[in-house]
């Protein structure tokens, strides 16, 4: 046996052993740890390598020498199981594969004439985020200060400080890495790429940060670079300074924020009801079963986390004239009138081109859209093309969207429900400033029954989407 660590990988070789599975399920967590990979995904990273360990043992006869290794980055961890003898794990593909459709992170490729890797990885990004939110109301030491905190935007001079802030909290594998720069994070905050907001403790030291991110010349923008230093949580700095933002970012032209809190818990749902941010939109198994704080119960346990789409208008909204299809003219009307959106129905009209335009996407992790940029005569034959190809890509649950102003949306809609597609909400803005229907489709059972929803009219909206569910004969 082995050990050859470095900075960015760490190598165990070992027998294929079940007595050592404990072995490599601490080898996994401590390389992930030495590495800056927060507590609980070098947990649950260690896990998966612990039940893929078994599996393997389960199907070799052992005695076989194996390469564990370690990789980290900015963005991800990743443990990863090179072995030989591939004819003796064959029947083992089946089972593996079966866990890649219900669970995004899990792969595997040959190596070689007789060689074989497994390939177990966890987004840093989208763990940190759930951490934040779980910490956010952990209960701990008395923080050293009850206040007053100052919420502000942060001079050039706090860039440091804003990057020990996500030192302390995150270690160096934030995906944002320019937090960790002073020149590149504030060329990104002069550029208007980033507006941030900072929460001073009594001494003036930063203890908090959130911004906004947006695409160059968008015009809205998600909440996201959050972090609040342990010994100050549970004074709602993330809710001041969230609405913080939502004061200035009007004054640079955007026209709202959006955020995607989770269902494994209500607590970033909260905050953002407090903010003033309604839920436009329920995106059933947007993230694999295993995207959720380690040490949180799990009530969604045995199938893909589900996000809320939430977001608030900064300015006055525009009166809109929508292309809204029959069976969601109530649910669509409802959405706009909790975004304090005027709204009507238009006359049915026929689609203004003959040939749509769309296009697909997937994230490796069993997540895909279709979004129609226009809709043709021939949107029932493009869509079934986009779902063939998303499908292709290894989604088990996808989006779809496509602008409420278009009048060929009932056309669409119709097309999608014969395939499976129901309701999900309303994309607000999100076309270059045009707002989008957004529809769903699942390729596994999802129980909606399992979610933590905070607020009441998030649970109608899902009772609605329950009902579309099994109106367009979806299985819960």
């Amino acid at each position: 046996m082995s050990a050859q660590p470095s900075s960015r990988h760490s190598e165990l070789q070992i027998v294929l052993e079940p007595s050592h599975s404990e072995l490599v399920r601490a080898f996994i967590r401590e390389a992930s740890l030495a590495e800056g990979v927060q507590h609980f995904a070098a947990g649950q990273i260690a896990e998966d390598a612990l039940e893929t360990w078994l599996a393997l043992c389960a199907h070799g006869s052992g005695g076989g020498r194996v390469h564990v290794a370690l990789l980290s980055s900015r963005k991800e961890v990743s443990a990863r199981i090179l072995l030989h003898g591939h004819h003796r794990f064959s029947n083992l593909l089946p089972t593996l594969s079966g866990r890649l459709r219900r669970e995004a992170g899990l792969s595997y490729r040959e190596r070689g004439i007789d060689g074989w890797e497994i390939s177990l990885h966890r987004s840093l990004h989208e763990e940190a985020e759930l951490a934040h939110f779980a910490d956010e109301t952990a209960t701990g030491d008395a923080p050293p200060t009850t206040g007053p905190f100052r919420i502000e935007p942060p001079q050039e001079s706090d860039t440091a400080a804003i990057a020990r802030c996500f030192l302390e909290v995150y270690g160096h594998n934030y995906i944002h890495s320019e937090v960790f720069s002073p020149h590149r994070y504030w060329a990104k905050v002069e550029s208007g790429e980033l507006v941030p907001m900072i929460a001073r403790n009594d001494r003036g030291e930063v203890v908090g940060h959130v911004a906004l991110e947006r695409e160059p010349g968008a015009c809205i923008a998600e909440r996201g670079e959050a972090v609040v230093l342990p010994a100050y949580r549970g004074h709602h700095l993330l809710e001041l300074m969230t609405g913080r933002l939502s004061e200035e970012a009007p004054k640079i032209g955007l026209q709202g924020i959006f955020a995607e809190p989770v269902t494994v818990h209500i607590f970033s749902q909260r905050n953002d009801e407090r903010a003033g941010m309604p839920v436009c939109a329920v995106l059933l198994g947007a993230a694999p079963e295993n995207m959720r704080p380690k040490g949180l119960a799990a009530p969604t346990a045995g199938q893909r986390q589900s996000l809320l789409l939430a977001f608030r208008f900064l300015q006055p909204p525009a009166p809109r004239v929508i292309h809204a299809p029959v069976p969601y003219h109530e649910a669509i009307l409802k959405i706009y009138e909790s975004l304090g959106v005027p709204a009507t129905i238009a006359e049915p009209a026929a689609p203004m081109r003959a040939e749509s335009r769309a296009s697909v996407k997937a994230d490796g992790r069993g997540y895909g859209e279709i979004h129609f940029q226009s809709i043709g005569e021939n949107a029932a034959i493009e869509l079934k093309q986009a779902l063939n190809d998303v499908v292709g890509l290894g989604a088990s649950a996808i989006r779809l969207s496509a602008p409420v102003g278009d009048p060929g949306l009932p056309i669409l809609t119709a097309a999608a429900r014969e395939l499976g597609f129901f309701f999900s909400g309303l994309g607000p803005a999100f076309a270059d400033g045009a707002d989008t229907l957004l529809l769903q489709r699942l390729s596994e059972p999802l129980d909606t029954g399992k979610l933590q929803i905070f607020s009441d009219r998030a649970k109608e909206l899902v009772a609605f989407i329950d009902r579309d569910r099994a109106a367009v004969g979806q299985a819960g």
